[in-house]
């Protein structure tokens, strides 16, 4: 969702953004823990070329956040259109206690 994630002159949270507005109350998922690749086929060629790009280094990413990867049951995105018609965008996180993080990154 950064803006630093510009390729073939857009930025990939647009294409996202786009997305949810078209499919509205229909959540966008990208699913990073365990990966789920059927889901790339619904988005946009630009979003899939990044997302393959940040799964190559997802390991060494959480690494460097001091988090055993293996301790990581799920993790995933969430971009969708609420009723109040506002954009959000959801990171959400399950552990291997069971426990659930989530934390709204732009909304």
């Amino acid at each position: 969702m950064s803006g630093m994630n510009y390729i073939d002159g857009r930025y990939v949270f647009e294409d996202l953004h786009d997305l949810a507005r078209r499919r509205r109350g229909e959540k966008i998922v990208i699913s990073w823990i365990p990966r789920r690749d059927l889901e790339l086929f619904r988005l946009t060629p630009r979003v899939r070329r990044c997302v393959r790009h940040y799964r190559k280094s997802l390991k060494t990413h959480i690494a460097r956040h001091g988090i055993d990867f293996a301790a990581l049951e799920e993790m995933r995105t969430e971009v969708y259109v609420a009723d109040n018609s506002r954009m959000h965008v959801r990171a959400y996180a399950k552990d291997d206690r069971g426990k659930e993080h989530e934390a709204f990154v732009w909304g």
